[in-house]
């Protein structure tokens, strides 16, 4: 994961269950009863990333750089660039709905400005830019 994120965000309970991460930030979920981490009253959003995003702006966020939010099953098939989850966790069959479930999110969104800087991406709801330019060239890139 992101050791230097400030905040760590999963809907399902079961992936909290399951993963149980080691994160020294914020841990915040739409599911209550997790020890842990903290309950979120931030609009659902339908999948985690739309939840993050919808976290950010009740937050307070006017600026959101998307990483990693393909929308797509990668050309080997595969759900998830870390390969599939381990037994006891879905992988992405939702995918389907999540184009849509971002669209929701935009009209939720529509004060915030939000950059796709995915390196490749099926959504394309909002302006794409590589990571470089969406930071305006600032040296602020941590590579995992």
């Amino acid at each position: 994961m992101c050791p230097w994120a400030d905040v760590l965000y999963a809907m399902d309970r079961k992936w909290w269950q399951v993963m149980q991460p080691v994160f020294h930030g914020e841990c915040v979920s739409i599911a209550g009863n997790i020890i842990g981490v903290q309950k979120t009253r931030a609009p659902k959003g339908g999948n985690s990333g739309a939840g993050a995003m919808l976290l950010a702006r009740h937050r307070g966020a006017s600026r959101i750089i998307l990483l990693g939010y393909d929308c797509q099953y990668g050309r080997d098939g595969k759900r998830h660039w870390h390969g599939d989850h381990c037994k006891g966790l879905g992988n992405a069959n939702s995918l389907p709905k999540f184009y849509g479930q971002f669209q929701e999110a935009a009209g939720m969104l529509a004060d915030v400005e939000v950059i796709n800087a995915s390196r490749e991406t099926a959504l394309d709801l909002w302006p794409r830019m590589s990571l470089e330019e969406a930071l305006d060239g600032e040296a602020r890139v941590c590579a995992a």
